[in-house]
């Protein structure tokens, strides 16, 4: 299928996609003092005003929720930078699309290879925070590899799909930015899953953000991530895919018209 053969020609052209996202790396910080030196500091205040604001209202010590939300929110804003910049994938590309034969998913990987960079700064400073405050990293830690892995094949076909449909569909971006508000309180990051039960804790497990959290953060804090999480990400995924190999089928010729 031509959607198929489009995903692997452009995973093909990594010094492209490389090329296209250090580019925008650099223009998003040029003429600025600090740099990248931005990406810490945001994500230093964030979780800095969370641990104090947030964390009288958590079972766990202070240093033990500050690790937390630390690995948690790192992986919570790679998520969601992907939801969002899906929506924008191909239209901040429109030029390149029009008046170039370069398959599509350059486009996709481009994307996700800068939130990557911004995710691994991210990671790093998480990491370094939970050893400054003696946090023991174990051999759990191992099980964020695949997870990872997993992460990043899901956030190849969110793109796809808001990706050509948000190309069709210009009011699903505003939809999604309303939605991703609203998830940032339900998944738990601000607050521990297994101090809520429930409405709260339904909630919680109903959202798909929560058990892709679970997968990734539990093994850095020390623990295997449950079975559950586990099965209904691998769901997510097959379905995942199914549907963007048929939205890539019905749109991929047509992009550049809707464009």
């Amino acid at each position: 299928m031509e959607a198929i053969r489009d995903l692997f020609q452009g995973l093909g052209q990594v010094s492209l996609w490389t090329t296209f996202a250090w580019d925008e790396i650099e223009h998003r910080y040029r003429r600025s003092y600090l740099g990248v030196i931005w990406i810490v500091l945001s994500y230093l205040i964030f979780v800095a005003a969370i641990a104090i604001f947030f964390g009288g209202f958590s079972a766990m010590e202070n240093s033990r929720f500050t690790v937390y939300v630390a690995v948690n929110y790192a992986i919570f804003i790679f998520l969601i930078g992907n939801v969002t910049d899906g929506c924008d994938v191909f239209r901040v590309a429109q030029t390149w699309i029009k008046s170039a034969p370069i398959p599509h998913s350059v486009y996709i990987y481009k994307s996700i290879a800068r939130s990557l960079f911004t995710f691994g700064i991210n990671v790093t400073v998480a990491l370094v925070l939970a050893f400054a405050m003696g946090w023991q990293i174990t051999v759990y830690a191992l099980f964020t590899i695949p997870a990872l892995a997993v992460i990043l094949l899901n956030t190849i076909w969110v793109q796809i799909v808001l990706g050509y449909l948000s190309a069709r569909l210009r009011d699903l971006k505003h939809l999604v930015q309303a939605v991703t508000r609203v998830l940032f309180f339900t998944t738990p990051i601000l607050w521990v899953r297994e101090e809520r039960e429930g409405l709260v804790g339904t909630i919680a497990d109903l959202n798909p953000f929560t058990h892709f959290l679970e997968i990734f953060a539990a093994p850095l804090l020390g623990r295997y991530p449950h079975l559950g999480s586990w099965i209904i990400v691998g769901a997510i995924t097959v379905c995942g895919y199914l549907l963007a190999i048929v939205v890539a089928g019905y749109s991929r010729k047509r992009l550049a018209y809707w464009l």
